[in-house]
């Protein structure tokens, strides 16, 4: 019985843990941010 305890406990924790993560990416999206790349000259041939 123990065991089995534990195990629900471990899978509970682990999924509030990937519960909380996927709750932080959505409420803090990334601000967007500038891109700047360097175009060789031979790109333009």
């Amino acid at each position: 019985m123990p065991s089995t305890l534990r195990f629900l406990l471990i899978i509970l924790v682990l999924t509030g843990v990937v519960y909380a993560a996927a709750w932080l990416l959505a409420s803090f999206p990334p601000e967007p941010a500038a891109v700047v790349r360097t175009i060789s000259h031979g790109a333009f041939r």
